[in-house]
């Protein structure tokens, strides 16, 4: 076709038809598309891609006529000068309907960005409720708890005066939710470590699970030995899996208390009950929330007793609370009168290899609960280039790691 064979006038007249049209349609497509929700208004995507489709269309009718000035000088030739007349036409003639389209979409982002604002704090106060909800349903299990280890408690008062070592009044005064009262014969006080560690360290099936990790270290084994074993927990793991062993426990009434589970626990001083065995006798030692209790030169003496009553090729698995979590210091650890002081899961390691343990190794246990960690933020739209989120992420991970790590860590060797 011939530059010079643009009608000019028809391509006019259809602009302006499709230009009436839409103006004739636009309330009902409005009416359709957008709507409010409260103080929100909301532009639908049809909206968009209509102007979308229909400013590609122009474009597309406009295209054919680019092939008549390709190299040809800009401002050369009468094509040159139709084209650009109809452009500045087109640009005129649809400003007055693209114009109220961008104030709208402004509107829009202006009202979106409150409506962000508004969600985010009705978020955070979701959020706040949620705590005080898992407070008080952890309030409530404590409670639940506590009741439990009364029970135990009544029941160990029992056993004694049974045996005649107990005032059987002292039980029938012991009530939930009350602490015994104190017997009248002028006895010191004591403080009851085995009540204690009922309440704090859970009950026996959360110890249960988190022990079952250790059987791997264990398997095929007929004489390990629990140190410090408490109620029983592992040895009843082992049992229900097969592998021969037993538990020496200083606390009487957590002894009392597995025996009567059918447990073989024996109540001895774990180091004069190691000096007593031969050499080479044990095929596994394991140690729960035990190292924590001693003194540097007690744990020295042990893992070094430790390592000469075990069989070669036997693992040891000392667990304990890891220092590297602060949260530790200011949760439970020093709720605890007896504990000493933390071991470095370093110190450890190096400790067990001195003692001529082969393979050490640390595996952290016991990790902090996912709401209890700080949270990364994310941002929907960056720009190209912005890096401060990612920045202050990478912040978040390392407080969380020194702050929310793991509470435990078991240090694993192999004589």
């Amino acid at each position: 076709m011939d530059p010079d064979e643009i009608d000019a006038e028809q391509i006019l007249a259809d602009v302006a038809g499709a230009l009436v049209e839409r103006e004739t349609g636009r309330s009902q497509l409005y009416a359709s598309e957008v709507r409010e929700v409260e103080d929100i208004t909301y532009l639908m995507p049809g909206v968009w891609q209509s102007i979308v489709n229909s400013l590609t269309s122009l474009d597309q009718s406009l295209a054919p006529h680019d092939e008549f000035v390709v190299g040809e000088p800009e401002g050369a030739g009468p094509s040159r000068r139709v084209k650009d007349s109809l452009k500045d036409l087109v640009r005129k003639s649809i400003f007055w309907y693209v114009n109220p389209i961008v104030a709208q979409l402004h509107r829009v982002q202006a009202a979106s960005s409150r409506a962000l604002h508004d969600i985010a704090d009705e978020v955070k106060t979701i959020d706040d409720q949620l705590e005080v909800m898992q407070r008080e349903d952890l309030h409530g299990r404590l409670r639940a708890l506590e009741t439990e280890m009364f029970g135990e408690r009544i029941a160990r008062l029992e056993r004694a005066s049974r045996s005649g070592q107990g005032q059987p009044a002292a039980a029938e005064a012991a009530q939930p939710g009350k602490a015994p009262a104190p017997v009248s014969d002028g006895a010191p006080f004591r403080f009851d470590y085995f009540w204690f560690e009922g309440i704090h360290r859970g009950d026996r099936n959360m110890i249960k699970t988190r022990q079952r990790q250790y059987l791997e270290f264990f398997g095929g084994c007929s004489n390990v030995l629990d140190i410090g074993c408490g109620r029983g927990e592992f040895i009843e793991l082992l049992s229900e899996n097969g592998i021969g062993g037993y538990g020496v426990e200083i606390e009487a009434d957590a002894v009392k208390l597995s025996v009567e589970a059918g447990l073989d626990v024996r109540q001895a001083d774990a180091f004069e009950h190691l000096a007593g065995l031969d050499d080479d006798s044990l095929d596994g030692i394991f140690l729960s929330q035990v190292a924590e209790h001693l003194t540097p030169a007690q744990l020295v003496e042990l893992v070094g007793l430790a390592y000469r009553k075990m069989k070669q090729g036997a693992n040891i698995v000392i667990e304990t609370p890891n220092p590297q979590c602060l949260l530790i210091f200011a949760s439970f650890f020093y709720a605890d009168l007896s504990h000493v002081q933390p071991v470095h899961p370093e110190t450890m390691k190096f400790l067990l290899t001195s003692a001529g343990f082969k393979d050490a190794d640390i595996k952290l246990t016991n990790p902090v609960p996912r709401n209890m960690r700080l949270g990364k933020i994310t941002v929907p739209d960056r720009l190209p280039g912005e890096t401060w989120v990612d920045e202050l992420n990478a912040n978040v991970e390392k407080l969380n790691s020194v702050l929310f790590g793991y509470l435990d860590y078991a240090a694993v060797a192999r004589k």
